[in-house]
């Protein structure tokens, strides 16, 4: 990567900085990434309204977006990491990149989701946030350092040493803001839906004497309902990775020094 092809200023930001970044890159790149989710995430959305026919539509889906999310957010790093150095962003830079990839990320992304599963199910999802920080960056160093195995996992502990409280604190307010945009973006729909064609999805569907039996049924059984989750988790996606990637940046620059370095080189060159 080169420092000074940057395309946005390399200086150290809190975390509601980076989910700003996040906004702006969403807002003048959504067409490229509502295609990129488009692309991940239209079989598993489709599986899962197909399930639910029999019962476990929101069981496929959560498990489809739990494992296909992190190929997505692999792709939006390819993308987006590139940019940040001064390559358009192009589904086809964003998929090539990925795919030159391939062999690192189909192994070791499934096993770092398959370890954050298993551990949070035996830990009662207590450790969930702490191992999510500890593999959060897996495809920011496959994909933009180019390593592989070993050092692939030495380098995420290298990353995050003595900053790891701060970035399971960024990862928490990440979480918790897409959680808030994925709530206000259903209840928006929703009500859209029933106002203007006349098709509830949830609230107009739901007794709220037995809220939690119809909620549960609505969840398990209503394709459209499930259709509808899937999809805007799939959307609302792309800008929870895209904050976290540039909390990735912050990182690094805090530990390297990336804003003092680009300052000597722009000095060297002014001199000479």
């Amino acid at each position: 990567m080169r420092l000074e092809a940057a395309t946005l200023s390399l200086e150290p930001r809190p975390v509601g900085v980076c989910i700003d970044l996040a906004i702006l890159f969403y807002r003048r790149h959504a067409g490229k990434l509502v295609a990129l989710s488009a692309l991940f995430g239209a079989l598993p959305v489709t599986v899962g309204a197909l399930r639910a026919a029999d019962g476990d539509g929101f069981i496929w889906t959560a498990l489809l977006f739990f494992y296909g999310s992190s190929f997505l957010g692999a792709a939006i790093v390819a993308g987006a990491g590139h940019h940040v150095f001064g390559e358009p962003f192009t589904l086809t830079n964003a998929l090539g990149h990925f795919y030159r990839r391939k062999g690192s990320l189909l192994i070791l992304l499934p096993i770092g989701r398959t370890l954050l599963a298993l551990v949070g199910i035996m830990c009662w999802g207590v450790p969930f946030i702490p191992l999510g920080v500890r593999n959060g960056f897996l495809a920011e160093v496959l994909i933009l350092e180019q390593l592989k195995g070993a050092r692939a996992w030495r380098r995420l502990q290298e990353v995050l040493r003595r900053s790891f409280l701060d970035a399971c604190g960024r990862y928490t307010a990440i979480l918790s803001f897409a959680a808030i945009v994925s709530a206000a973006m259903f209840l928006l729909v929703d009500i859209s839906c029933d106002a203007l064609f006349g098709v509830p999805i949830l609230v107009a569907k739901v007794s709220w004497a037995m809220a939690f039996e119809d909620i549960s049924n609505l969840v398990s059984y209503d394709p459209l309902l499930v259709a509808t989750l899937a999809s805007i988790l799939w959307l609302v996606y792309p800008l929870a990775r895209l904050a976290w990637f540039f909390c990735y940046l912050d990182a690094r620059i805090r530990k390297e020094g990336w804003d003092v370095e680009i300052d000597y080189r722009l000095e060297a060159r002014r001199i000479v």
